[in-house]
């Protein structure tokens, strides 16, 4: 690396970055209410600017922010597949059979609390939340409107149960990442994640059983479902064999096939299907369409086309391209070294394990606020932290269970973040109205703190170590 790309900015300089980016980013959001692009652009001008002031050069913002985008091209593929994928899967009636059946076979009462360890058990197994969220997310979000249940909330189920599967699974690319970056082993950290992710579910789902019993099934309008299922089975096959591509799908990301790959691979089925089964039904530009253009159709029924006309590539656009300018910022951010300076200056506040393990979180919040990316909020953090865990005695382990606790959990709960990005645009519920309903992703935090203060499950080293 040059020595233009080792410039770093003086602590003030960081301290007055970051007070700017919060200004634009609250006043954008929250007081102006502009638009997310929008505030994101102006985010970029003001933080450019100082670093122009701070003397780098056009040419290297240009290559920050362009680096930066590179690292969201990933992201911004998969988001135009999982595109492809619902499009495909609403044509050939995958979707809506999986709706059609929910909603005959699941009550309110247990919707939530069946539909989360569902979305357990398949994140755990694909090792993706993305995937998890994508495929069987879609449809628990039709079925919960059926159900008339707080889009919110089932949102908030879908993202709880995808968030087990992306902290546990070993095929997790951040279970994997994570004690790569404190210097532990998975299988030690996948045992120290127990100790907070294993309550944290507990209690997940006994709040979603509470949630469930106290909703009142006989104010449920019965005609609602019976509207739904009517104009289901009116304009698509509805057949149970449509339910061996998402079970095709899902097998895929088991064998670990890339996730752009299985979801192309899930996308082509649901086309193959469409003709199979949808053929009576739709044209074939129609079926061919959805996956460009997503899915339209005039049933008559609001509650249906709401739910149904959406997806493909041109409907994951906007999103993509949200992912673009938020990895382009965090990028400039970190080359200009604004991060590494303010975190750096956070280890004045480690004095005990307690406070150890408090500041890490705090750094991977502060990260994820700043970068919008839940890599960066993983990596830097526990780069930056290493070496205090090794001078108090602390266990790697201690170290990678709490980057995941925060990096990989903050993101789902930061609307600019490109997990959140990306969960409100797949399942089409703001982060803030899914937010308060994500108890897992509210708890692990929380319970991390719990056991900081009380010194529970804080592993020291012993002397022959």
């Amino acid at each position: 690396m040059d020595k233009k790309q080792e410039k770093k900015v003086s602590v003030g300089v960081a301290l007055l970055s970051m007070l700017a980016l919060a200004l634009v980013l609250i006043g954008g959001f929250v007081v102006l209410e502009l638009n997310t692009h929008v505030v994101f652009l102006l985010a970029i001008l003001v933080i450019g600017i100082i670093a122009l002031l701070n003397g780098f050069t056009k040419e290297e913002l240009q290559d920050f922010f362009i680096e930066g985008c590179k690292g969201a091209v990933l992201v911004a593929l998969i988001l135009m597949t999982v595109g492809t994928v619902i499009g495909s899967w609403i044509v050939s009636g995958v979707v809506p059979t999986i709706i059609y059946y929910g909603l005959e076979i699941l009550s309110p009462k247990v919707f939530l609390v069946f539909g989360f360890f569902i979305c357990c058990i398949i994140s755990f197994f694909v090792g993706s939340s993305y995937s998890a969220i994508a495929t069987i997310g879609v449809a628990f979000m039709g079925i919960g409107l059926g159900l008339n249940i707080n889009p919110g909330l089932t949102a908030g189920m879908i993202v709880s149960g995808a968030i087990f599967g992306d902290k546990m699974s070993p095929f997790s690319d951040t279970t994997n990442l994570s004690p790569a970056v404190a210097g532990t082993d998975i299988f030690k950290h996948i045992n120290s994640m127990l100790y907070t992710t294993v309550p944290a579910t507990v209690i997940t789902a006994v709040i979603y059983t509470v949630i469930g019993f106290n909703i009142d099934g006989n104010t449920l309008d019965t005609s609602i479902i019976e509207g739904i299922n009517n104009t289901l089975e009116e304009n698509f096959n509805i057949n149970p064999l449509l339910l061996i591509v998402p079970l095709l799908t899902i097998i895929l990301a088991v064998m670990k096939m890339p996730p752009l790959i299985a979801l192309l691979l899930g996308a082509a089925a649901g086309i193959v299907a469409a003709f199979i089964f949808q053929g009576e039904h739709y044209t074939y530009q129609t079926i061919l369409n959805s996956l460009g253009s997503g899915f339209s159709m005039e049933s008559g029924n609001a509650d249906v086309d709401r739910l149904l006309n959406r997806g493909g590539i041109l409907g994951m656009m906007s999103t993509s391209s949200l992912a673009l300018l938020a990895l382009g910022l965090g990028e400039m951010l970190q080359r200009m070294g604004v991060l590494s300076v303010v975190l750096s200056k956070m280890e004045v506040l480690i004095k005990s394990p307690r406070s150890l393990v408090i500041t890490t979180l705090g750094t991977c919040l502060l990260t994820t606020v700043l970068t919008a990316s839940q890599y960066i909020a993983i990596l830097l953090p526990g780069q930056v932290m290493k070496d205090a865990y090794t001078k108090l005695g602390v266990q790697k382990r201690v170290l990678s269970r709490t980057l995941e606790d925060g990096g990989t959990i903050f993101t789902f709960l930061i609307p600019w973040s490109t997990t959140g990005i990306y969960v409100s645009g797949v399942l089409g519920v703001a982060v803030t109205a899914y937010a308060p309903y994500a108890f897992l992703a509210i708890l692990c935090p929380l319970i991390a703190v719990f056991y900081a203060l009380t010194g529970i499950a804080i592993f020291k080293e012993s002397k022959s170590q």
